[in-house]
């Protein structure tokens, strides 16, 4: 004879099953032709979804009804229990949002809300006579109610229409706060407080990106590639300090009780492990200069760089969420920024697992150096150092960009002490360039102390992690710094007459706006995230850069189409060498009409 626990957890394993068919996934993939999880209304707007699915929708909502309708019916009909109806309820919303077919096919649980089954599962519990008529209709009522507020009390006052994810948790508490005043019996009870649990859990990012400003209101409908004229893209950053965390309002709350030692900093350390990629900001609007438009998605987790490079593992699974997330957003393209960009053999093992184009973004920032060359070169000369009699140290030889920058000043310098890790490759590269420059000496070594008989000194090394340091620098030395994140150890600036000038830095066309700090301060963004932007423009996505090599046809597309666009190239000094002025430049109409303040603090907590 089945116990009755055996009872209900058969009852439970048999409507997980049942919930954990897509049945509204199905539908509308064999009609539409669509991956309906692209289009949630809490990602890209509920317009997005009735446009993308159309009539279709109606259907795909009647089969989720049905999926939370059914295991109750028949859960009732088969078990005279007061708690089959709420068991085979729960197992059908679990069944929905942890889907057992989507873990079994692409390894991991959908990002889906269970609204909709919920429904079905309410409708059918009042139904068979687990909720009586009075708390079925005041709980949906206070649900409705509830739900309604959230939406239409900020349009009051003239600040848009609410939120859906808030509208959803707020209907979800109430009709359990419902369930409890009218004194519904326990099965119901239960299935509320789970219920209610799910929404909150279900919708814990939704709220937080309500609170950094980025989700998007009833009404608003988000850029999708091949529906709208606006292309979307996005970039993964991460803090360089605990600092860095507060630059999210999702975090920022923590700051006086981390200060004030009443949360420890190792909490914040196993947080930044655990947490998912996070949408935390939008870079827009991007309007290029031959008229496209474009957005880009900011997406973080807390991870700081030593727990990137410690836990390579879990990075590389982050970026690779992070892929999933902005799929999920509607971008074709992610770019990884600063440490992330060194992750998975350098993207490699993220685009093997994701389903839009990864790039590390090493190709436009080689092309950058191009502008930079003769600005350094001039900035040298006023220095009072000739060029021609001076030492340059290229740390990062090894790579396609410092070779390129080699081959780039081969006929401006005296000597060019080449600096890498592959003593083979550097006398490769070395022959190729005495053949073609034999007025310059050059020279070879894998020690970076040698640099410091360099006049100049260009870095390019993408190891993650500084390679300058103090000891490997004379005074007065210029460098020009091309790493991101960035090569040269901040204790390098106190040498005394040591001028450091970043590189890959861009000021975007069309005032683009955003609030998180990128630390290039001034309006700027890294030249990596542009990179991400014009393949999503032109969805280059061949072009994308991963691993150690960049074609060099690829740095020279990236060169001309940055131009095209508008993109400008910053290197801190002007065409005459001169250190340059960064003032912002003043938005245009298009950017001024709306958007989150320009960034440009320069805080040095915080990394693309």
């Amino acid at each position: 004879m089945i116990t009755g626990i055996a009872t209900h957890t058969l009852l439970l394993i048999g409507a997980y099953l049942w919930g954990s068919l897509p049945l509204g996934y199905w539908l509308l993939r064999e009609r539409r032709g669509i991956d309906v999880r692209r289009y949630a209304p809490h990602n890209v707007g509920a317009g997005t979804l009735v446009a993308m699915a159309g009539p279709s929708l109606v259907a795909a909502v009647a089969a989720d009804l049905a999926k939370g309708l059914l295991p109750v019916l028949v859960a009732h009909a088969l078990w005279a229990s007061p708690w089959a109806g709420p068991v085979a309820a729960a197992g059908a919303v679990l069944g929905h949002a942890y889907s057992v077919y989507f873990f079994a096919t692409e390894r991991h649980f959908p990002r889906a809300m269970s609204v909709t089954p919920a429904a079905g599962t309410l409708l059918a519990l009042w139904w068979i006579g687990a909720l009586s008529t009075v708390a079925a209709a005041a709980a949906a009522a206070a649900a409705t109610l509830a739900g309604a507020a959230a939406l239409v009390v900020p349009r009051l006052f003239g600040r848009g229409w609410g939120y859906l994810s808030l509208a959803t948790v707020l209907g979800g508490l109430a009709l359990l706060a419902t369930l409890v005043a009218v004194g519904a019996n326990d099965p119901a009870l239960a299935f509320g407080v789970l219920l209610a649990s799910l929404m909150l859990w279900r919708h814990k990012e939704h709220l937080a990106r309500i609170l950094d400003s980025v989700e998007p209101r009833l009404g608003e409908r988000l850029p999708i590639t091949g529906l709208d004229d606006e292309v979307a893209c996005a970039f993964m950053i991460h803090p360089l300090t605990i600092n860095g965390w507060w630059e999210s309002r999702r975090f920022a709350w923590m700051r006086p009780l981390v200060e004030r030692g009443i949360i420890p900093e190792r909490f914040l350390l196993w947080l930044g492990r655990m947490a998912r990629p996070m949408k935390v900001d939008e870079i827009r609007p991007v309007v290029t200069r031959d008229g496209h438009r474009a957005r880009v998605y900011l997406i973080g987790t807390p991870m700081l760089p030593t727990q990137i490079k410690s836990h390579q593992k879990l990075a590389t699974r982050r970026a690779i969420q992070a892929a999933r997330l902005a799929r999920d957003l509607g971008a074709t393209v992610l770019g990884l920024g600063a440490y992330w960009s060194v992750v998975g053999r350098k993207g490699e093992d993220v685009q093997a697992r994701s389903e839009i184009a990864i790039t590390n973004g090493g190709g436009y920032t080689a092309g950058t150096i191009r502008v930079a060359v003769p600005q350094i070169i001039r900035r040298l000369e006023q220095r009072g150092v000739d060029p021609r009699r001076a030492t340059a140290a290229v740390v990062g030889a090894n790579g396609v960009v410092g070779f390129g920058i080699c081959r780039m000043i081969a006929d401006k310098v005296g000597t060019i002490v080449m600096v890498g890790t592959n003593p083979e490759r550097l006398e490769r590269s070395r022959e190729l360039l005495a053949r073609r420059y034999p007025g310059v000496t050059l020279e070879i070594t894998t020690d970076a102390a040698d640099a410091r008989r360099a006049d100049l000194i260009f870095t390019a090394t993408s190891q993650g992690e500084p390679v300058i340091f103090p000891a490997h620098v004379r005074p007065g030395c210029l460098i020009y710094d091309l790493g991101r994140p960035p090569d040269v150890h901040p204790s390098v600036a106190e040498v005394p007459g040591v001028e450091v000038v970043p590189g890959g830095m861009i000021r975007l066309p069309g005032g683009a706006q955003w609030r998180v700090d990128l630390t290039l301060g001034h309006g700027l963004v890294p030249a990596c995230l542009a990179e991400v932007l014009i393949i999503a423009i032109d969805g280059a996505h061949q072009r994308c850069s991963l691993g150690d090599g960049t074609r060099s046809e690829d740095i020279e597309y990236f060169v001309r189409r940055g131009e095209e666009m508008g993109f400008e190239v910053v290197t801190g000094l002007g065409p005459d060498g001169a250190p340059a002025d960064l003032t912002p430049r003043a938005p245009t109409a298009a950017a001024a009409a709306g958007g989150p303040p320009l960034a440009g603090r320069g805080n040095p907590d915080r990394a693309t």
